[in-house]
């Protein structure tokens, strides 16, 4: 019990320290353009001090991974669907592995494609809304995931080009559009989950003493 609802904290702090290193790097890269350039160049050769952004991408990627496991364990216990919640903990837990890549295989190595496994978090608000469907304590929650999906499904649709609303510009604001939509649902689920998940242990009694 005590595990998960700590993996459900290390969800709320992961995407703020994604968010941080992501500030930090890019105040440490004179003239660096975030409409123009992507996110990973931040991790570059060209980067005056790239360990900042890959370091801080590794450690954010692992809190991810544990983060994974929280939510796995806390949507099956709240929803009692084990195979689904499974499948959100997963995803959320690629989210983290994707950052891990990016940290470990900087770019413009051709392995740095592998951080993007991190688009999962695409999938991470449904699969939690599917976890929680009917269940009347986590309506809102089910509700607010279900939602940001969708509005996940059009940033992502128009970064990658869909009606040409994207320039190369700015395809820098659009990753970091739909990277921080991602993370910012990551931490408001994983903040209401262990909350969730803190009420419930509470209500349990106490085990008799003989």
């Amino acid at each position: 019990m005590l595990r998960t609802g700590a993996f459900l904290k290390i969800g709320v702090i992961a995407p703020a320290v994604m968010v941080a290193d992501v500030w930090i790097a890019q105040r440490l890269f004179p003239g660096f353009d975030a409409g123009a350039q992507f996110i990973s160049e931040l991790g570059g050769p060209a980067a005056p001090m790239p360990e900042v952004f890959n370091i801080g991408m590794v450690i954010a990627g692992i809190a991810g991974l544990f983060a994974g496991a929280g939510f796995t364990h806390a949507l099956e216990h709240a929803g009692g669907r084990r195979v689904v919640s499974a499948f959100a903990g997963l995803f959320v837990a690629l989210t983290g592995l994707g950052a891990v890549f990016a940290g470990i295989f900087h770019w413009p190595d051709p392995m740095h494609r592998a951080c993007g496994v991190g688009l999962a978090i695409q999938f991470a608000p449904l699969f939690t809304a599917w976890a929680l469907w009917g269940q009347p304590e986590h309506r809102r929650l089910a509700n607010f995931s279900l939602g940001w999906f969708l509005g996940l499904l059009l940033v992502f649709a128009l970064l990658t080009g869909v009606w040409n609303v994207r320039t190369g510009h700015d395809v820098g604001y659009w990753q970091r559009g739909h990277a921080f939509l991602g993370l910012l649902w990551l931490a408001v689920a994983a903040w209401t989950l262990e909350k969730g998940w803190r009420k419930a242990a509470l209500a349990q009694p106490e085990p008799a003493v003989v």
